[in-house]
C-alpha cells in the first residue's frame, strides 16, 4: 500500500497491492524453518524419520499458502483478492460495502468475501487512535500558547507556527488505510460510470473465481507425502 486516497488517474493506473507485513514475514520464517529442518533431517537421518519430514513439509506448504501467497490488488475497475485457495475478481460495480471490523470483508449484491491479505488489528487501531489524540492535544497546547503570546505583545512580528501534523490518513491503521483507499477507488469508478456510490450498484457483472493451482498442488502433494510416510514407516 503506497499512496493515500485522492484523485485517481485514468484506466492505465497500476493497482495498489496490499499484503499483511506480519503474515508475509511470519509465513516466510515458518516456511524457511520447516523446509530447512526437513531437508536437514533427510540428510542426517535418511528415511528413519520420514513422518517427521513429511509433517514439516506440510507445515511449510501451509505457511506459504496462508502467509506468503495472499494479496489484494485494488485497481481502477475491480478488486482482485488472492486468498489462499481462490482468486476473486470483484468488479466495483457489484461491491455494496467494504468493512474492516474483525476481518476485512467485501460485500457484494449476492454475498460477501473475506480478504485474507488485509489483517485487521484492534491493537494497531487503538494505538493509531491514541497517537491521533496525542497529536490533537499537542496542537491544542501549542495553539493556546500562541494565543497567550499574541495577547501579551501587540508588536509581535509573528508567532512560531506549530509543526505540520501528520495527516489523518497516515495516522490510520493498516486496515483502515486500505479501507479508505479502496473506498476512494470504488467511488471514483461509480462517478465515472454515472452511479451514485451510496445506492445499491446496478452492474450486471459477477465476481470471477479461479482456483489457485500452486498452493493447492503443494498442499495436496504434502498431504500425500504425509500419508505415504506414515504407511511406510
Amino acid at each position: 500500500m503506497t499512496t493515500p486516497p485522492g484523485p485517481l488517474p485514468g484506466p492505465a493506473e497500476k493497482p495498489t497491492v496490499y499484503r499483511g507485513t506480519g503474515a508475509v514475514f511470519g509465513g516466510a520464517l515458518v516456511l524457511l524453518f520447516c523446509l530447512g529442518g526437513g531437508i536437514d533431517l533427510l540428510i542426517e537421518e535418511g528415511t528413519v524419520d520420514l513422518p517427521g519430514v513429511s509433517v514439516m513439509f506440510l507445515v511449510a506448504a501451509l505457511a506459504f499458502a496462508y502467509g506468503v501467497y495472499p494479496a489484494a490488488l485494488s485497481g481502477p475497475h475491480a478488486l482482485v483478492v488472492r486468498n489462499p485457495l481462490r482468486t476473486l475478481t470483484i468488479p466495483w460495480g457489484v461491491v455494496t460495502k467494504l468493512s474492516a471490523q474483525l476481518s476485512f470483508i467485501a460485500f457484494t449484491t449476492t454475498q460477501r468475501y473475506t480478504v485474507w491479505a488485509v489483517p485487521v488489528s484492534i491493537r494497531e487501531r487503538r494505538r493509531a487512535e491514541r497517537s491521533r489524540m496525542r497529536d490533537l492535544a499537542r496542537q491544542s497546547r501549542v495553539g493556546g500558547d500562541q494565543r497567550k503570546r499574541r495577547g501579551a505583545s501587540a508588536f509581535s512580528f509573528g508567532a512560531t507556527q506549530p509543526t505540520s501534523p501528520t495527516s489523518d490518513f497516515d495516522r490510520l491503521s493498516y486496515a483502515d488505510q486500505a479501507l479508505s483507499e479502496m473506498n476512494a477507488r470504488r467511488e471514483a469508478w461509480c462517478h465515472s460510470a454515472g452511479i451514485d456510490p451510496e445506492t445499491d450498484p446496478t452492474s450486471t457483472e459477477v465476481p470471477g473465481t479461479t482456483w489457485n493451482v500452486l498452493p493447492i498442488a503443494l498442499i495436496a502433494g504434502c498431504l500425500v507425502f504425509v500419508i505415504v510416510a506414515f504407511i511406510v514407516h
